[in-house]
């Protein structure tokens, strides 16, 4: 079983014009697995968004050569708000574009 490594402290910034938000990880040791993830929520309080934003996530490596670069699980989920009584499940149309 690979060790994951955990990231335990990283500097975020977000820029409100132009709507990104970046962190910085520092160095990941090359003698362990890298294991990265994050949540993103959106204007909390809302029940519903008034459109579907588009996203991009994306990540830069400075300083490595990569080679055979895989990656082994991608999650995408969504939590739905507090259904309405009556209702077992909620389920909407989607499209994942993963470009390597």
């Amino acid at each position: 079983m690979p060790r994951h490594y955990i990231l335990t402290r990283a500097d975020m910034k977000t820029v409100r014009l132009i709507k990104t938000c970046t962190w910085t990880i520092g160095r990941i040791p090359s003698d362990k697995t890298p294991c990265l993830s994050g949540t993103l929520a959106l204007e909390t309080g809302l029940e519903r968004l008034h459109v579907y934003p588009t996203f991009k996530v994306g990540f830069k490596i400075m300083g490595i050569a990569l080679s055979g670069l895989r990656i082994e699980k991608l999650d995408l989920k969504t939590i739905p708000p507090r259904l309405y009584k009556g209702f077992r499940a909620q389920t909407r149309a989607g499209e994942f574009d993963v470009r390597l």
